[in-house]
């Protein structure tokens, strides 16, 4: 099954999490939103209600986030991706109703009020797989609990939860999703994971400056060293022509070799593979990857450190 999902948008889910939750606070029975009145024509007369409730959250949802009166979404490309997910959510959650999918609630909406949305969610509201919206709980929950860490380190915000707490989540949720990635770049999923524990890894160095957290109450997210390995692994039997359907020829092959030639064939290998091979790439983009967080983290440090002395200056000359 093909993972062609675009996971970016729970980098910003904090702030759709805003709108989800005003959008859970209404009363769906006095709201008013026009066209959400289906009958047995739409749906079976079992669905009809619930489907009307859905309906006029959606409605409420999508308003919510083209406003966006707080202009949090303004940096946020593809910014209704998150209503689709919402969306397979809600229906997933409620499996009284499996007749009603996304794209069908999406439909008979647009046959009563064509000119909804604009076209904004044409291309956007289709069915999710279970795998795929199993796939998106895990980053969203991942990605909450990241937040409620970085709002006690960087907003000074006072949780009922400890540190550990969400630590814990986010460390046990990422251990048992990276078990599926037996390549670093095999899904975009895996992509998301690993993009997600770089972010992590740079929110526990901030933390080391700022002291809000204790640094023993916070789990590092291991890398996919199983994966990489993986990944080593076939990339040096692609250049030394071993074949796993071959294993008794590549036994005879390399039992025959000394071990300075062994020595030197890896090192020639490490060469190759480092400049013609995928891997090579690959780990040529993890370098930059790295290099960049550490200049930006640098840079955060300077700009804290900069806001720092600021503060003083102004704190000593109003004493």
């Amino acid at each position: 099954m093909a993972d062609d999902y675009d996971y970016n948008f729970f980098k910003d889910i904090h702030k759709y999490k805003i709108y989800k939750d005003l959008v859970n606070t209404i009363d769906t029975s006095s709201t008013e939103f026009n066209n959400c009145n289906f009958d047995k024509n739409d749906f079976l007369e079992k669905d009809i209600e619930f489907a009307q409730k859905l309906c006029k959250k959606f409605k409420y949802l999508y308003q919510l986030i083209t406003a966006d009166k707080h202009n949090m979404l303004t940096k946020v490309d593809k910014k209704y991706e998150y209503t689709n997910y919402w969306l397979n959510y809600e229906l997933e959650q409620n499996k009284k109703y499996p007749l009603i999918s996304a794209e069908l609630l999406y439909h008979k909406l647009k046959e009563k009020d064509q000119n909804f949305d604009e076209n904004n969610l044409q291309h956007t509201i289709h069915n999710i797989s279970e795998v795929h919206l199993n796939n998106m709980k895990i980053l969203e929950k991942l990605y909450v609990n990241y937040f409620e860490l970085h709002d006690i380190i960087f907003v000074y915000v006072t949780s009922n939860k400890s540190c550990s707490t969400y630590s814990n989540i986010c460390y046990e949720q990422y251990e048992e999703a990276i078990k599926g990635c037996t390549n670093p770049n095999s899904s975009n999923f895996c992509k998301a994971l690993e993009e997600y524990r770089e972010t992590h890894e740079q929110l526990l160095q901030m933390n080391e400056i700022f002291r809000k957290c204790p640094s023993d109450e916070l789990k590092k997210l291991t890398k996919n060293e199983k994966a990489i390995r993986e990944e080593m692994d076939r990339a040096v039997q692609s250049v030394l022509g071993i074949h796993p359907s071959r294993p008794s020829e590549a036994h005879t092959g390399i039992t025959a070799v000394t071990v300075i030639g062994v020595s030197l064939a890896v090192s020639v290998s490490i060469i190759l593979l480092y400049m013609f091979t995928p891997f090579g790439s690959w780990l040529r983009h993890r370098i930059k990857r790295y290099i960049a967080i550490y200049k930006n983290s640098q840079d955060e440090i300077h700009n804290i450190n900069l806001n720092s002395e600021e503060y003083t200056i102004r704190y000593n000359s109003i004493q």
